[in-house]
């Protein structure tokens, strides 16, 4: 299902056996899977690296491994806030949310299993796929099992000038050579993700390669990179939405000024593949932190030996653009008790790349448990609920949101605000002091969750009011200061000319291989699902003009 191992197709213990035996060191462990955090054995510090050992004696990068959580974590996500005379909300708990995640995750789980998407190197809630259409159906089936009588599965076509781009089967080989040390077979770096076909597509490149790091325009004057394929280098902090202004055009740069190709190192824990960041319209691959780390190594060694300009790579890419695909929103209506005429909107994408717990699984999950919430008898409010689970959100031309709008007008007419719930439970990592003895470093997650974008696109103070107030009743982690993001469905929603509320993480794990279900908090969820409900029931009964003031 997966790209050639770099030393064997067989088992995770055999492949370390493999390794220790092929680099000549004392031990070569094997990562351990999702269920607790991994530490990989490096190799004792009086084992220094020789040209006599194969790779110039470089530890080799530990493979691919699609869920595993490399990330040390030695204390419990801190336990929600549950003020008075909310604990019988058991719909709105931590357990009963994690249930619905585990079910989201578990759509995407399947599509690698069946390989949806080619040889299965990249999976997900895929709209317009099987498993996009699954998770939509599952969502519906969850608010007419909540007792909403009114739910709908609306289903719409692809714009005709729309496809979607998706990688089938891929390989970036590092090409072994005895200038390296003897027994220096070819690597393959498993952690490679595709981001654009370029000119690539059914075909193959070999070319050297040129480290350029992040170097600045004037940085890359004095480096010679026409026909060689460059690596740059990406270090997420915070928000990796924010490593896409410096790294795409970097990239861009890098293709106009000649080179043949781009690999992006995303320095993240263990050896992840990234669908994120992109580099324009160049052939261009992401690359996991182990195997970024075991490039930079080898390229310092060989810069030592004076044996760079043998460094090369050999890349292949199959890919292919659907049109024509079918998806569907799932929407369930409330109706209010004294204004049903007008509606409160709360939206939730359910499509994902590779697990999506956090993005956007634990959206979704709280969209689904807000559903119930408001179901139960006593919870009904002035104004009407939407609850959608939208379908597209990654796939051009089956716009959920746009098609919602489009297929809803009455509903779009009567919209007094949208709150678009977006990834919003992962927990907080960074990079931790310590590294391992070939020189990666380790994360470590502390007990909060990520920190998260409040946007409100008209910054009415009443809204904002209840930010403020939510964060003192919930604990919420939103970022500080008042802002009108509305990016993702938001964006769409903003064109009804009312308040769009959108909360969003945008953490290191953000598109990443990584985002499993131990990345996202199960007290955070709760956090966010009793605030929503708080925000919901606040804004149902106050005045268009507190909700925008002219």
């Amino acid at each position: 299902m997966y790209s050639t191992r770099s030393l064997s197709t067989c088992s995770a213990l055999a492949r370390a056996t493999l390794c220790a035996l092929a680099v000549g060191m004392v031990a070569c462990s094997d990562i351990r899977a999702a269920e607790a955090p991994s530490v990989v054995v490096a190799p004792s510090a009086d084992q220094a690296r020789s040209a006599d050992e194969p790779w110039f004696g470089v530890m080799l990068p530990p493979g691919f491994e699609p869920h595993a959580l490399h990330v040390i974590s030695n204390r419990p996500a801190a336990p929600a806030v549950v003020p008075e005379g909310e604990s019988q909300y058991r719909e709105l708990a931590g357990d009963a949310i994690q249930a619905h995640l585990k079910t989201i995750v578990g759509f995407s789980r399947e599509s690698e299993e069946t390989a949806e998407v080619g040889e299965g190197q990249i999976w997900g809630r895929v709209t317009g796929f099987p498993s996009g259409s699954k998770t939509i159906e599952w969502a519906v089936s969850e608010f007419r099992a909540a007792g909403i009588a009114d739910v709908e599965l609306q289903q719409f076509d692809q714009n005709e000038s729309a496809s979607i781009w998706l990688p089938l089967s891929w390989e970036v080989r590092l090409l072994g050579d005895p200038a390296f040390g003897e027994g220096s077979a070819d690597v393959v770096l498993e952690s490679a993700m595709p981001l654009s076909a370029g000119d690539l597509s059914g075909g193959s490149l070999t070319a050297p390669l040129v480290y350029v790091g992040t170097a600045t325009s004037a940085e890359l004057a004095r480096i010679d990179v026409r026909g060689k394929v460059a690596i740059q280098k990406a270090i997420p902090q915070g928000h990796t939405v924010f490593m896409r202004s410096p790294v795409g055009p970097r990239a861009q740069d890098l293709l106009d000024r000649g080179a043949v190709a781009v690999l992006t190192i995303i320095d993240l824990p263990g050896n992840m593949r990234a669908r994120d960041i992109g580099c324009g319209g160049g052939t261009c691959f992401n690359i996991g932190g182990r195997d970024g780390r075991f490039i930079e190594s080898v390229m310092d060694a060989a810069a030592a030996a004076g044996t760079t300009a043998d460094i090369r790579v050999e890349m292949r890419l199959e890919s292919e653009r659907f049109s024509g695909l079918s998806a569907a929103n799932g929407v369930a209506i409330i109706p209010g008790t004294s204004r049903s005429d007008e509606y409160v909107v709360l939206n939730a994408h359910a499509d994902a790349w590779f697990d999506g717990a956090g993005d956007n699984g634990d959206g979704l999950a709280v969209l689904v448990a807000l559903a119930r919430h408001f179901a139960t008898p006593g919870m009904r409010q002035e104004r009407s609920i939407v609850f959608v689970a939208s379908a597209g959100h990654h796939s051009s031309g089956l716009s959920g949101p746009g098609n919602f709008v489009a297929m809803n007008p009455e509903i779009a007419e009567g919209a007094v605000i949208v709150v678009n719930l977006e990834h919003t439970a992962q927990r907080n990592i960074a990079p931790a002091r310590s590294l391992h003895e070939d020189g990666y470093r380790e994360w470590t997650m502390d007990s909060h969750e990520a920190p998260i974008v409040a946007g409100i696109t008209n910054l009415a103070p009443y809204l904002e009011g209840l930010v403020e107030r939510g964060i003192e009743r919930y604990g919420t982690n939103f970022v500080s200061g008042p802002n009108t993001m509305a990016s993702g469905e938001g964006g769409t929603y903003r064109r009804l000319d009312i308040p769009v509320f959108t909360t969003m993480q945008g953490p290191p794990m953000y598109h990443t291989t990584g985002e499993v279900l131990e990345m996202v908090s199960t007290p955070g969820m709760e956090r966010m699902a009793r605030f929503m409900a708080f925000f919901v029931k606040e804004v149902s009964g106050a005045s268009v003009a507190q909700l925008n003031p002219r």
